[in-house]
């Protein structure tokens, strides 16, 4: 819980720069069927509709069903803990005329969906307690808040997120021992999750897909593959996406091997070029991740080199966030496509961590696909893990 009460410190301190006197953090019901992605200011997970408020001298209050108020009070985050049996409407109310906000947040964003809490029902119930009150007025959206917070990670947040990246690094060096032919992806998917269960730590995203595996060329376009039967064969490439969560925060890494076939001590040259143009990719990206920044400049930057080295312009953004889970919203490294909405205009910020990344698809071969992790800092970004700067070669036999 230290972490929490850090973030609801660092929310609270970051509320005036938003325009905002007061935070209804979450306003929800029935959390344990499903998630709210503000849940982890929250601490725990709730049953009755209920709300979770913060002012901006960073008192907090907690209004929730009479059969939660003990398990939220054991939490010890929360300044007051209001239990009700009918209705939350009263101590809602009570709590807002106490600190009589001018402008109150609520948790709702059209562009990015680890900003976006509220339901569409539950702000409606929230107008309704709030009829013919001067609170109903007053609220606004707390997006750019939530994604700010989020976005911009504490020290203990990095080193736990380098700790995942790490493991992930143990993973793929093992994942290496087991490539030979005649391997199915299936095989190999098994074999990763496995080693993942019996370390205790989780997937970052869901496990049909985690990991992907590509071995060999494929017919549909770049993506989000299930692993098959496709057996590993010499003149494959071998592209492997990983996301592993440990102690609650996340990794997403991709790493690439070629098998060699017999007579070959290298890469074919259209591979090779292919690695070399996404190395590229990634430094020209890292090169320009600086604070003040917008995420369309720096992915403008990689999707550049990309085509003057004539290939086909990337469908994908060049970053994302990571944190609690792989794609941790606030922002995103991509170009200012319709279905990005307002995040690739969000400004870089120190303390941001970022996934960058490049996959190009080799006719014929495969898939090659580098992703990295990186820290924002003062002066520009700073690998958190240990990038790939070779194309990794694997003998058939």
């Amino acid at each position: 819980m230290d972490i929490t009460r850090a973030k609801l410190r660092q929310a609270a301190e970051l509320m005036q720069k938003h325009g905002l006197d007061c935070w209804i953090i979450e306003f929800a019901r029935e959390t344990g069927n499903h998630s709210d992605p503000l849940a982890y200011l929250v601490g725990a997970e709730i049953t009755w509709p209920s709300a979770f408020l913060l002012n901006h001298d960073g008192r907090s209050a907690a209004i929730v069903g009479s059969g939660d108020k003990g398990q939220i009070e054991g939490l010890g985050l929360w300044d007051e803990v209001r239990g009700y049996v009918a209705s939350p409407r009263d101590e809602l109310v009570n709590v807002l005329r106490a600190w009589n906000p001018s402008r109150i947040g609520v948790t709702w964003s059209d562009s990015d969906a680890m900003s976006d809490g509220i339901t569409y029902g539950m702000y409606k119930m929230l107008e309704s307690m709030l009829d013919r009150t001067p609170y109903k007025e007053r609220l606004v959206s707390a997006g750019e808040l939530a994604g700010e917070v989020r976005s911009r990670k504490l020290p203990d947040e990095i080193e736990t997120i380098h700790s995942a990246i790490s493991f992930t690094e143990q993973v793929f060096q093992r994942i290496a021992t087991q490539l030979k032919p005649g391997l199915t992806e299936i095989e190999l998917q098994k074999a990763v999750q496995g080693w993942i269960r019996e370390a205790g730590h989780g997937f970052a995203w869901e496990d049909r897909i985690n990991p992907i595996i590509d071995f060999g060329p494929k017919s549909e376009p770049l993506g989000h593959s299930i692993p098959g039967d496709t057996k590993l064969e010499p003149g494959h490439l071998v592209h492997v996406d990983l996301g592993i969560t440990v102690d609650g925060f996340s990794s997403d890494l991709q790493r690439t091997w070629y098998v060699l076939r017999n007579g070959e001590s290298e890469a074919p040259d259209e591979v090779k070029k292919a690695f070399a143009a996404t190395l590229t990719a990634i430094d020209a990206g890292m090169a320009v991740l600086k604070p003040g920044k917008a995420g369309h400049e720096v992915d403008a930057e990689s999707r550049r080199t990309i085509m003057e080295a004539g290939f086909p312009e990337p469908q994908f953004a060049f970053g994302h966030h990571v944190g609690r889970v792989a794609h941790d919203g606030a922002g995103v490294l991509g170009p200012r496509w319709e279905r990005y909405g307002k995040t690739p205009e969000i400004p870089i910020q120190a303390d941001n961590v970022f996934a960058v990344e490049m996959d190009l698809d080799v006719p014929g071969y495969g898939i090659i696909g580098l992703e990295e992790e990186a820290v924002v800092e003062e002066t520009g970004a700073r690998f958190l893990s240990s990038p790939q700067r070779e194309l990794w070669l694997l003998k058939s036999r």
